[in-house]
């Protein structure tokens, strides 16, 4: 089955390898219960990636954000459709948008590198974006650390992330005044590679909980919270109970 891929470009969005539903003109098919679909940033990433296998298997139609040299081999097989662009770049974001015309725009982009500035620029243009554009939800993969949660952190760790903890807070911040459904999931720490789903992940209030969870339910809990109204407008802390912090089964 051919992907449908959109090109973002700085002024315009090019449209290649289309279906041929899409290709005569007609949206592409969506199933019911979910018209307008979902936008995943990161999604070919470890834990983007799951998140996708989820959403497709709940019939979404889904299109996942890539840089130009992005590795998309995780995504290999999957039905999905591709915007080609740069998230720092608000005029990609905002073409990725209006092409995919989502319900949903999901954040899991999984590092920020040593770019400044780049998780509150990101996910500032994907926030101004679905709201220019209609989406009714937007879910951010954050951090530990971040707000109120820096209670979870010793000295030392709040010293080494200070400016990407920054960022994410302004992040947060821009998505609770921004009057979409939002759902901001924090993550402490990531049990180790390859740790299975234990179907156990959680989310706590509780802004002092550092723990691990598995990629596998980290994925899971992000698009149970889809229209979730147990997640809407919401901050949490990821966890696993059945996880130590050691990343060995109790």
């Amino acid at each position: 089955m051919l992907r449908r891929i959109f090109l973002i470009l700085p002024v315009l969005a090019l449209i290649a390898d289309l279906t041929p539903a899409a290709a005569d003109g007609h949206a592409p098919a969506k199933a019911d219960g979910h018209e307008g679909g979902v936008i995943v940033f990161g999604g070919n990433g470890r834990t983007g990636a799951m998140i996708v296998e989820r959403l497709l298997a709940k019939g979404e139609t889904v299109t996942v954000f890539v840089r130009p040299t992005s590795d998309r081999s995780r995504l290999d097989g999957m039905d999905v459709r591709y915007a080609v662009g740069d998230a720092m770049v608000a005029e990609h974001v905002d073409a990725a948008i209006a092409a995919a015309k989502p319900r949903v725009v999901i954040n899991a982009i999984g590092g920020r590198g040593t770019t400044a500035g780049f998780w509150d620029t990101t996910q500032m243009n994907m926030t101004a974006a679905a709201k220019k554009y209609g989406a009714k939800e937007i879910i951010f993969l954050s951090s530990v650390g971040v707000g109120d949660s820096e209670a979870a952190y010793n000295e030392e760790q709040l010293a080494r992330t200070k400016d990407s903890r920054d960022e994410r807070l302004r992040a947060e911040e821009d998505m609770k005044a921004s009057g979409l459904d939002y759902v901001i999931l924090r993550t402490g720490i990531i049990a180790p590679e390859g740790t299975a789903e234990t179907g156990q992940g959680a989310l706590t209030k509780d802004p002092t909980v550092l723990a691990p969870i598995a990629r596998a339910d980290l994925a899971t809990i992000t698009v149970n919270c889809i229209g979730n109204p147990d997640c809407l407008n919401q901050t949490f802390s990821t966890y696993d109970p059945s996880i130590d912090y050691r990343g060995r089964m109790e």
